[in-house]
């Protein structure tokens, strides 16, 4: 798992900083952890501090969007205009979303309404009616970097 590395190489995680004072302790825990039988990450999915400060900026972008919708929403609304307002306040603030044509996904939001589960497909034909209760869930893409 663990690259051989000196302490006082750069890090492997490119952060331009000597090992001893980046990841060495952390993979000091994980080679503990991976002792006790646990199943360890592939370093290429760990995170070095940049790149988790660009994973909050998405996030940030992601929370507006969520707290902008959770204000728009009123009883005959679509769930199609919901995904045209996530659409356009992602954008505006500078992200993008994430599940517009992923995997062929069609739109910017998945919209699930009362007793859906999950991954619910906005629409003109879906109209919000009084006591519906709707899960809007948002990803968005921001430098690069993803938040759910």
């Amino acid at each position: 798992m663990l690259k051989e590395i000196g302490r006082n190489d750069l890090c492997w995680c490119g952060s331009k900083i000597k090992y001893k004072k980046c990841h060495e302790s952390f993979d000091e825990k994980l080679l503990w952890y991976k002792t006790q039988g646990c199943i360890i990450p592939p370093r290429k999915i760990i995170k070095n501090q940049e790149q988790i400060i660009e994973i909050r900026k998405s996030g940030k972008i992601n929370t507006a969007v969520l707290d902008f919708i959770s204000e728009q929403i009123y009883i005959g609304m679509t769930t199609e205009q919901i995904d045209h307002l996530i659409y356009e306040k992602t954008v505006a603030l500078g992200g993008i979303p994430a599940t517009l044509n992923f995997e062929g996904f069609p739109k910017s939001v998945c919209t699930s309404i009362n007793d859906q589960v999950c991954h619910g497909i906005p629409s003109s034909d879906v109209l919000l009616k009084d006591g519906d209760i709707i899960n809007i869930d948002v990803s968005t893409i921001y430098n690069g970097f993803f938040s759910d």
